[in-house]
């Protein structure tokens, strides 16, 4: 019986110490056949005074969070084995029973389903949905912190001289997550794929992968954008919190690059964040740069190297935790006057932030900067050291002007 179900979920380990989450479970699965608001969870569930206000409080959010990943480890631990599960649809406060399903009596072609690791990665649905709904809610908290119910604003008094100029002048800024092309199978509904080869859904019949899988899978694939990269959001919280302490969190705008439009150029000074394959949206800027990157952000190559400049920058494996890896800084025009694009272009996106936004990164920015003429638009290489996933230093290494105008065919939508 459901009911027994939902008495071994909250007697189970997960919830033996989580009295909130087991609170907040019992009460969306007496309230599941009525709608309900996140006013009345607040208040209800979580014992939230009267003047609660979910666009200024985050709490229900978060504890919704918190229970999904609960769920998610009782369902691959002692809910294994379960005929159905209780589930929270992101962007939702509503339980849902998902009721076991039988393994497709088609055999699955193996060798299609587990290409190399370097060009495809699949994962099971539920664990994506927890892992979005994490992204999802740190993009939002930022919104709701920085844009809806920021503090006073004060002069932009902290900013290196990189940043006064390009949000001085009080225009709005569009920072850009990449929301990667993913695939889905009706037949396959716990997988999704990628091909890091194929950025549009148009390209798709391009990847032997995935047209492998047609037959298996129950015909063409369906287009899967859902959520955005982990480490580039991450990036971007740590970017919003500097230009909060700036004094110009006002200015600063959210959204990901599936939902971009080429107006965007016109409106904001725009900050782009991603790899090799993420960027696609902007590849008519990428295509029009000295500095390349190339597959799996292995390497850099510079198509016009001056004196002292190498050919191509690769990531170094130094052992023990250590490597050395190359990025691309760009900050190039817009399809206006004064407007710019900025493009952080690395694995570790969060390497790059912290270059342009700490005093040791500024001092070095800077250096590199007056050495080449301090030019209105440029594209810099920037390597940087990794030690067990973390940044630990970083150094400019290479720098052109961009002296072209902005591309005629800019694209921004995949």
């Amino acid at each position: 019986m459901l009911e027994d179900h939902v008495q071994r979920v909250v007697q189970s380990p997960q919830f033996l110490r989580a009295e909130t989450s087991k609170k907040l479970l019992l009460y969306l699965w007496a309230n599941r056949n009525r709608e309900i608001s996140e006013y009345a969870v607040a208040t209800e569930a979580l014992g939230r005074r009267a003047d609660f206000d979910p666009k200024t409080d985050a709490s229900v959010r978060v504890q919704i969070s918190r229970l999904r990943s609960k769920l998610k480890d009782f369902y691959e631990c002692e809910g294994a084995g379960e005929a159905c599960a209780l589930y929270i649809p992101m962007g939702t406060h509503t339980i849902t029973i998902l009721e076991s399903e039988s393994q497709p009596s088609t055999p699955i072609d193996t060798d299609a389903v587990h290409p190399p690791i370097s060009h495809i990665q699949y994962v099971r649905v539920l664990f994506i949905i927890s892992w979005v709904a994490l992204v999802m809610l740190s993009s939002w908290l930022l919104w709701g912190r920085y844009i809806r119910g920021g503090p006073p604003q004060r002069p932009l008094e902290k900013a290196t001289s990189f940043w006064a100029t390009f949000i001085g002048s009080g225009t709005p800024v569009k920072i850009i997550l990449p929301s990667p092309v993913f695939f889905s199978f009706s037949k396959l509904p716990k997988l999704i794929f990628r091909d890091i080869d194929v950025n549009t859904y148009q390209d798709w019949q391009a990847s032997g992968m995935l047209k492998s899988l047609q037959k298996t899978g129950g015909g063409p694939p369906a287009l899967n954008q859902f959520y955005t990269v982990a480490s580039d959001t991450l990036a971007a919280i740590g970017l919003a919190r500097y230009m909060e302490s700036a004094g110009v969190a006002d200015l600063i705008t959210f959204d990901v690059s599936s939902d971009t439009s080429m107006g965007v150029f016109e409106k904001a000074n725009v900050i782009a964040l991603g790899g090799y394959s993420t960027l696609y949206a902007f590849r008519d800027y990428l295509a029009s740069m000295d500095f390349t990157m190339g597959p799996d952000e292995a390497w850099v190559t510079n198509a016009h190297p001056t004196a002292g400049e190498s050919l191509r920058y690769a990531v170094y494996d130094e052992g023990s935790g250590h490597v050395v890896a190359p990025a691309i800084i760009a900050v190039l025009p817009g399809r206006v006057l004064n407007r710019r694009l900025l493009l952080l272009q690395s694995r570790h996106t969060d390497a790059l932030v912290l270059l342009l936004t700490s005093e040791i990164g500024e001092a070095l920015f800077e250096k590199m900067y007056a050495a080449h003429g301090s030019p209105t638009y440029f594209e810099m290489v920037v390597e940087y050291e990794i030690y067990n996933g973390q940044v630990v230093r970083f150094w400019p290494v290479a720098m052109h002007a961009y002296t072209k105008g902005a591309p005629v065919g800019v694209a921004v939508t995949p």
